[in-house]
Formats: C-alpha cells, sequence, structure tokens
C-alpha cells in the first residue's frame, strides 16, 4: 500500500511513511525516527537520523520540510507534537500512540459531540470535569479491566462550526502521568 495521511515534520524533513507504519524514537533524548513498515513477509525498518536524512523506498520518503526543532504528527486536519516517550502506530483514525504501561492516545473527529457525558462508557465513573486552555473540554474518568483500575482523558478540542477533536488518553497504573502529560503537550496545553 501507498502513502497514509499522517506524517511528521519537523527539524527540516517531512517523513511520509508507507502503511501500515511506526514511527519510535530509540530513545527520550534523541530525534532519530525508526520507520517500520509492516509488511505481510514481515517488517522492514529504516533508520532516519537527521544529519544524513534519507528516503527509504517503500518503507518511507524523506523531503525538505519546516524548520522548528521538533517532530510534529501532522494529517489533512489538524496537526499536533509528537510526545516523548510514544509511538505513532497506523490505524484507521487517521493514528494511535502508544506508551509504557498500556498507555495509549487516539484521535478522533471532528464531530459534533453536545453532551461530553456521551462519552462516558458502560462502567465508567467520572473522577473529573474541567476546562482547560483553548476551550477544551476534559473528561477524566476511571473503570476497572481485567481486574485492574484503568485511567481514561476525553479530551474535547473544539473547531469551526461547533465540531471536536476527540483525544482520548488511557493507561493503566503507573503510566497514568505520562498519559496525561503527552495528550495535554499535544494539544499544548502544557
Amino acid at each position: 500500500m501507498g502513502h497514509v495521511f499522517a506524517r511528521l515534520a519537523g527539524h527540516g524533513l517531512v517523513l511520509m511513511p508507507h502503511w501500515p507504519y511506526t514511527f519510535e524514537r530509540p530513545d527520550a533524548d534523541s530525534d532519530v525516527v525508526v520507520v517500520t513498515h509492516w509488511r505481510q513477509d514481515g517488517p522492514a525498518r529504516a533508520v532516519v537520523d537527521l544529519s544524513d536524512a534519507r528516503s527509504v523506498p517503500g518503507i518511507v520518503d524523506v523531503e525538505p520540510g519546516p524548520d522548528h526543532p521538533y517532530w510534529v504528527i501532522e494529517t489533512t486536519g489538524f496537526k499536533v507534537v509528537w510526545p516523548d516517550g510514544f509511538s505513532v502506530e497506523s490505524t484507521m483514525d487517521p493514528y494511535c500512540l502508544t506508551g509504557e504501561h498500556d498507555a495509549s492516545i487516539s484521535v478522533q473527529g471532528p464531530a459534533h459531540i453536545a453532551d461530553p457525558d456521551v462519552m462516558i462508557g458502560e462502567g465508567q465513573t467520572v473522577v473529573a470535569r474541567r476546562t482547560m486552555g483553548r476551550g477544551v473540554q476534559v473528561l477524566e474518568l476511571a473503570y476497572e479491566h481485567e481486574g485492574e483500575p484503568w485511567w481514561q482523558g476525553v479530551y474535547l478540542y473544539p473547531r469551526k462550526d461547533g465540531r471536536v477533536l476527540v483525544f482520548t488518553a488511557q493507561s493503566r497504573e503507573p503510566g497514568v502521568a505520562a498519559a496525561r502529560h503527552g495528550v495535554e503537550w499535544m494539544l499544548g496545553l502544557v
């Protein structure tokens, strides 16, 4: 399959992966990106080093891009900063971030959501409600999954025409703080 609608931009580059893919950093202090293209015959990987970035056919295309000193995940409809500690994985929604302790951050929308309470699932309990900068409404939920306590944060990011992007972060302990910080960093709320 060819390119997808999510790509990385920054450090003077644009990285366009081939679907299905994963973007990862080898460590927290690195801006090097490992791109994995998940093929039927097994994964194919390319390392994009900022000092010698180049395309790898069938895995990732590298082009000149914006010169800001951080990576941004860009889609057709929005862009967010890529938080440390998370990998970017291709999905149909358009991507999901995954981290330690089963932490994940996903995005859906834009959608019309008149009542944020429609985001509360069966068995979930509201532990906090607040509004953050830029008018972002937040629901923090607790629930149990496979006998373990989990946290979920639903962040409704306002867009045009009353629509919102729904960013959902969740994790079991001890990954809750990282998941919360990751989604709030992505949205420019930290």
